[in-house]
């Protein structure tokens, strides 16, 4: 019992100390990596002040491509909080909380206390763990409800009461509701449920099963229907992405960049090559670790079938495999200890403090390399502060005379409203709009390029702001 109490002040530690991580830039602007995903959600979410809960509005006008679930949860704490980044915030950092508990009890399960201890610690500060699940962005409330649904499944197939099962179909119905790819979690469940087969009634659970696959899917079905009939062009548009052509060349691109780079520069290149290292020691036991591979292989496969839309700024697909990692990470780490000690190398009592306090220096410095430096950050370039010019508009703009920007988070600063603030999405686009004569106003997220300045004085465009212009004469 002295040893549980001892793990049970660990992972109090291990929790503690992945939420001060993340509280650390909580409070940034909605700038640098994914910084599309945290205006869009984050403008969704403001817009229901003005047309209610039941209507998501963002730059794309009446968008339900997605449901509402997540961006309530924003609305909800800008209520409480009050409109500002770090509150919109607030719920993404519940559930990467949330996920950091549910890894440990996961693998605590799947193989033991050790390396649940270090699974969880890793996935902690794993760098692109904690950027992405603290953003505002659907990763870290579906990837909770996804290892709830696990461990959830998990607890059936150990006491066979009824509970966990309705609890796993329900956090799984509601892990696919937030985001659609969420059903990738579904070679986990299956190999998890076939994995634990013990029962006396066989064929009962083949039709619990058969339910257990089947209905956890059906509100997004009914969702995707409602969507396509309230706004067709968009849902195709959405799940289709009709301008991006896929290629076996692409495929082979993304894959290699998703090992070459994207992985190690969001899992910790050291964590990441630690892991390449351990592989030959992995391989030996592929059984032990198939449900956790199941965490992995899916989304490799994923972003094999979309590798353009993938390039395209959306790396965080990666993020499921980054929890993969972690545990079969956190796995090596504990049986290098273990070997360490038993050759006397090093004390088995020392082994978890240093290890911890290594991996999490290196963390600290990778992070900042990678996602809190100007190369991640051009909002501020040459502005006293972030959106310093998207702000200045908003106050200007009393009559709410037509804005054009190219970003969501450029949007959400001048006041979020589709019905008088446009994006234009690339120069292209800002010249077009410029060229159009309707605009009183230009916003951009990057500093305006030469073309685009001179564009802008032809048409009578002048500077009020290091990346606003207004039309003369307005």
């Amino acid at each position: 019992m002295k040893n549980s109490d001892s793990f049970d002040k660990w992972i109090v530690f291990i929790v503690a100390l992945g939420t001060i991580y993340r509280l650390v830039d909580i409070a940034k602007p909605f700038s640098g990596r994914y910084t599309w995903n945290e205006g869009h959600y984050a403008v969704t979410a403001l817009n229901y002040f003005k047309y209610g809960a039941f209507s998501p509005m963002n730059e794309l006008g009446l968008d339900v491509t997605t449901t509402p679930i997540f961006t309530w949860l924003v609305y909800l704490s800008f209520k409480t909080f009050g409109i500002n980044e770090w509150s919109a915030r607030i719920p993404s950092l519940f559930f990467a909380i949330t996920s950091i508990l549910l890894v440990y009890k996961i693998v605590e399960r799947l193989y033991d206390r050790d390396v649940a201890l270090f699974s969880a610690f890793i996935s902690a500060i794993s760098p692109g763990i904690v950027y992405i699940s603290r953003n505002v962005q659907l990763e870290s409330m579906f990837m909770a409800l996804s290892l709830g649904a696990l461990l959830s499944l998990i607890y059936y197939k150990d006491t066979r009461e009824t509970k966990w099962i309705i609890i796993s179909m329900i956090s799984l119905s509601l892990a696919i509701l937030t985001k659609y790819t969420a059903v990738l979690i579904y070679p986990a469940l299956i190999l998890t449920w076939f994995k634990y087969v013990d029962f006396i009634n066989e064929r009962r659970e083949n039709v619990r099963l058969l339910l257990y696959l089947i209905l956890p899917v059906l509100p997004s079905f009914f969702w995707i229907f409602y969507s396509f009939s309230v706004n067709p062009d968009l849902t195709i548009w959405y799940f289709y992405k009709p301008g991006i052509i896929w290629t076996f060349q692409s495929s082979i691109t993304a894959m290699y960049l998703t090992v070459s780079k994207f992985v190690p520069e969001h899992f910790g290149y050291v964590f990441f090559y630690s892991f390449v290292l351990a592989l030959p020691f992995l391989i030996r036991n592929l059984n032990k670790h198939a449900i956790v591979m199941t965490l992995i292989l899916p989304w490799l496969a994923f972003i094999f079938m979309i590798p353009g839309y993938y390039l395209n700024s959306n790396q965080y697909y990666i993020y499921t495999m980054l929890y993969g990692l972690s545990i079969l990470l956190g796995y090596s780490v504990v049986n290098l200890g273990k070997k360490l000690s038993d050759v006397n190398f090093l004390d088995r009592r020392y082994f978890k403090p240093i290890a911890f306090t290594l991996f999490f220096g290196v963390s600290i410095y990778h992070y900042n390399i990678f996602f809190n430096n100007y190369f991640t950050d051009f909002s501020s370039a040459n502005e006293s502060i972030s959106f310093q010019s998207a702000r200045h508009v908003y106050q200007d703009n009393i009559d709410q005379n037509l804005v054009v920007a190219d970003f969501p988070s450029t949007m959400f600063y001048l006041g979020g409203d589709p019905d008088y603030i446009h994006l234009a999405y690339n120069t292209e686009g800002l010249i077009k709009a410029v060229e159009g004569g309707r605009y009183t106003y230009l916003v951009t997220y990057y500093a305006g390029n030469k073309t685009l300045v001179r564009v802008l004085e032809e048409y009578d465009y002048y500077q009020i702001a290091p990346r606003a212009w207004k039309k003369k004469g307005v």
